[in-house]
């Protein structure tokens, strides 16, 4: 089961008793855990028929027995428990054996949210009485129609306007279907907002979305190299500087580095081989877009210049591997020197 399935389920009152909600989409897991509360509580019944667990915390025993508890005000009773133990693949919590009892014939007045996250378990008791007796949602990335339409929709909120151009533009600089991408909509949230103060019209532009976006790991490493090849460096240790403000590790802005640069070469050398853009992405595992990312790069560098600049980076990765430098302070230096 899907977004898709999910929303229709919700949608149609079809819900099942127990379900377990996972996937990369974490986003997704607890906007739907919540959306199960707000379809079957009032702001007034939720505080008695909405009870809310830390699986890493929570007595098992007691969340069986307030799933056996009659509502008291709304039709259905709602039972989170974020996190089971055994889901996790970790060691069961005590209690756990007894709730999954109750999953095989649970109440028909209570539904049980099982939030897993990224991970689950599947050889696990409990998994398979939930896909037996309930269902399992699993929230991977959001398919671009559907993004689209969780961007507007935000967007409409806050009483501003983006068009088609505008809005592929965030995706594409989100890094949100990069591959090996740790964006995710929380991120993508976060950015919408920092857009949204940005902009001073009724729409947004696509200044607002370059200045204000701040993408993945690697969108941010190519906007450094971007500051580099303009000559702008305190650009680019203002933009290194707030990797490490928001805890980004520097052996991977290293990697980053060195993988961009590589491939901003082997676009050159192909070009000058008369490869045409889509062979490149082929070639190279890329995008369309970033492949235009690379050869907007490359003119700003001749073949020796990036040969030169690889090769300082492999050393600063060399010093940092052996112990002879500080790898922050590696990084410093390496920008310092491109």
């Amino acid at each position: 089961m899907s977004y898709k399935e999910f929303t229709k389920d919700l949608q149609g009152d079809a819900l099942p008793n127990v379900m377990i909600l996972w996937g990369k989409e974490t986003f997704l897991c607890d906007w739907a855990a919540g959306a199960v509360a707000d379809r079957y509580a009032t702001e007034v019944s939720r505080q008695f028929d909405v009870l809310e667990f830390d699986g890493n915390e929570a007595d098992f025993y007691r969340i069986e027995e307030a799933c056996e508890t009659l509502p008291l005000f709304s039709e259905r009773k709602v039972i989170v428990v974020d996190d089971p133990p055994s889901l996790g693949g970790r060691t069961a919590a005590a209690g756990e054996d007894s709730l999954t009892g109750y999953i095989k014939g649970p109440s028909p007045t209570t539904i049980l949210v099982l939030v897993c996250g990224e991970k689950i378990d599947k050889r696990k008791a409990m998994y398979k009485a939930a896909a037996k007796s309930g269902k399992i949602y699993e929230f991977s990335s959001l398919d671009p129609p559907d993004l689209k339409k969780w961007i507007k929709k935000r967007i409409r909120t806050h009483k501003k306007q983006i068009g088609e151009r505008e809005l592929q533009q965030m995706i594409d600089q989100s890094g949100y279907y990069d591959r090996d991408s740790d964006y995710s909509l929380y991120h993508f949230e976060n950015d919408i907002s920092k857009v949204i103060l940005h902009s001073e019209g009724d729409a947004i532009t696509r200044e607002d979305i370059l200045i204000s976006m701040s993408g993945n790991t690697d969108t941010n490493v190519f906007t450094l190299i971007d500051h580099l090849g303009r000559g702008n460096k305190k650009a680019a240790f203002d933009m290194l500087s707030d990797m490490f403000l928001y805890g980004e590790n520097e052996y991977r802005i290293l990697a980053l580095l060195s993988s961009q640069f590589e491939k901003i070469l082997g676009t050159k050398q192909l070009m000058s081989e008369g490869r045409d853009r889509k062979e490149i992405a082929r070639i190279l595992g890329a995008r369309d877009f970033q492949v235009e990312r690379f050869i907007a790069a490359g003119r700003k560098y001749s073949e020796a210049a990036l040969k030169e600049i690889l090769e300082k980076i492999y050393s600063s990765d060399k010093k940092i591997k052996s112990g002879d430098m500080d790898s922050r302070i590696a990084l410093e230096l390496l920008i310092g020197e491109l």
